[in-house]
């Protein structure tokens, strides 16, 4: 009898010895696919391990395999869930506070820097990404009073600080054009809308198409007459044009102010992510 519990107590040990070992191996493999930037294979690995274990490696592994595949929101909720006691901690929370800025989630973004419990040499990266999502949100007032100071700041954050304060300087200093005054200036002078928007060369293109038709139209109704053919023909192609003028100025100043707020967000992300990479890499 005692043998046989012997034995069944040494092969249940063996069973728990092997199932350790073979999660072991499978972390390690998870890892040196990541290292090699195999990060789908990387996800499939760590997926079979997550009926195993739900430890703060699986959430880090997993949720920086996302991270790299662009998967943000889903690697936020991963990284997220590392806890404090974890040499992760603070590299996973701030990088998920990052993929939530990156995906316009801003309120999350910040709610995550708030919560996290931070050793006294990151708190002035924790105010640095505050104050970039402020920016983000063009909220220029915050921004003013939470931006780190020059003076004060670590020499990792130096010349992100100061990048960040020519991008506020930048978004505070231009004046957002405005849609209704193009359309009115087309109106008035066409492509001059465009012009106005920066598109100089549409503007012209846009002028000289509206000014030849015009002109062809009021040549043909001053020789033929408004019911002939050839002024009819002229004249509604005269009327596209203008008409199509007017609304691709208004169009033209939607997407300059687009492609300016698009092109400082970038700015503004590229600037808060470096400090990250150059802090936890």
């Amino acid at each position: 009898m005692k043998k046989i519990i012997i034995l069944v107590l040494f092969c249940a040990l063996s069973i728990n010895l092997l199932a350790q070992y073979s999660t072991k191996q499978r972390f390690e493999f998870a890892h040196h696919l990541i290292k090699s930037n195999d990060f789908d294979e990387a996800l499939i690995e760590l997926k079979l391990l997550e009926n195993k274990t739900s430890s703060d490696s699986l959430y880090y592994l997993k949720g920086w395999s996302l991270y790299s595949l662009k998967q943000l929101e889903s690697s936020a909720q991963n990284l997220q869930k590392v806890k404090p006691e974890s040499s992760f901690y603070h590299k996973s929370h701030f990088f998920a506070a990052y993929n939530y800025a990156h995906t316009k989630n801003y309120n999350d973004a910040k709610q995550v820097l708030m919560k996290i419990e931070l050793d006294q040499k990151l708190v002035q990266l924790k105010n640095f990404e505050i104050s970039g999502i402020a920016l983000l949100e063009r909220d220029l007032n915050t921004y003013e009073t939470s931006r780190l100071k020059t003076t004060e700041i670590l020499p990792s954050l130096q010349f992100e600080v100061v990048n960040l304060n020519k991008l506020h300087a930048s978004i505070k200093n231009r004046k957002p054009k405005k849609m209704w005054l193009a359309g009115l200036m087309s109106a008035v002078v066409p492509g001059s809308g465009k012009i106005y928007a920066g598109k100089t060369g549409e503007g012209i293109a846009s002028m000289l198409m509206v000014a030849s038709t015009g002109l062809i139209t009021w040549e043909n109704h001053r020789k033929l007459g408004i019911r002939n053919f050839k002024t009819i023909l002229f004249g509604s192609i005269f009327t596209i044009f203008y008409v199509g003028n007017i609304y691709g100025s208004v169009f033209s100043v939607k997407i300059s102010n687009e492609e300016f707020n698009h092109e400082m967000d970038q700015k503004i992300l590229f600037n808060i992510h470096i400090p990250l990479r150059n802090i936890f890499d």
